[in-house]
């Protein structure tokens, strides 16, 4: 029993100090984050894609809805122009701030704080009408645990809807490279200089620990969600951000095959 128990000790300390890492990264590479929100914020055709995405998913009567690893605060604000009552959390400071600062200047309706997006220590089971997130699940240290955590938090008939894509898999296909060969000659081309390398794209920082990123998805998504115990999963192909007719497309589109996630409980 000692064992056991020196054992799960041991387990918590290695994922807290994984979720401290992978947070600084992240914190780090906030104001990059930032600039790329605000261009989708002023680009029409974003803003409309997802206004009408939210929509679809969540219905036109306003939601208690949490905002999962918000970042800079994009679905956050999205959700809050769509008159839902929304709450945002994430675990990098930095990111934290950013989505503060772009609420506030938009004078939203929402709040953001930080917290850990598996554990959710502060959220109350049953309270929540759904949970959103945009490129979170591959970020976290134990996704089996947070799906269970995340369904425990929903009302009875509540959802998830997850936005991710299959990251850091397959670095060394051929489609990888051209892609990531293409991305970069734009990024030269737009910005006149090569691509600051990001911290969380840095080696030793905890990311190759990351268990999302060692599982094809979402075919993995989709056997932790109904071993979470929810009532129903259905996937579909991102078709949007998968379009090659899409700039960012041809920016992004080497990190990984996009989908979305709807889960019920």
């Amino acid at each position: 029993m000692a064992d056991a128990h020196h054992g799960k000790v041991r387990g918590q300390s290695m994922q807290e100090t994984l979720f401290e890492r992978i947070e600084t990264a992240w914190s780090a590479d906030a104001g990059g984050y930032d600039r790329g929100i605000q261009k989708q914020l002023s680009n029409k055709k974003d803003v409309k894609h997802w206004q009408d995405e939210l929509r679809q998913v969540l219905g036109e009567e306003p939601l208690h809805v949490l905002d999962v690893g918000c970042g800079p605060g994009f679905f956050t604000v999205m959700l809050a122009r769509l008159k839902h009552n929304v709450t945002a959390v994430d675990g990098a400071e930095g990111m934290v701030k950013r989505a503060g600062t772009n609420i506030k200047n938009e004078t939203l309706n929402a709040k953001v704080y930080k917290g850990d997006a598996v554990l959710l220590d502060k959220e109350k089971e049953d309270s929540l009408d759904a949970i959103v997130s945009r490129d979170v699940v591959w970020t976290l240290y134990d996704p089996e645990g947070a799906f269970l955590r995340w369904k425990n938090l929903l009302k009875p008939g509540g959802k998830i809807v997850i936005y991710d894509g299959d990251y850091r898999r397959d670095q060394s296909s051929f489609r990888y490279y051209v892609l990531k060969s293409t991305s970069d000659l734009i990024n030269l081309f737009t910005e006149g200089k090569q691509r600051k390398k990001q911290h969380h794209s840095s080696a030793g920082n905890g990311f190759e620990q990351l268990p999302m990123i060692r599982h094809r998805r979402p075919q993995y998504d989709r056997e932790l969600l109904l071993k979470a115990g929810f009532s129903k999963v259905e996937v579909t192909k991102d078709s949007f951000r998968n379009s090659p007719l899409r700039l960012e497309f041809w920016r992004y589109g080497y990190q990984g095959k996009k989908f979305r996630v709807i889960a019920y409980k």
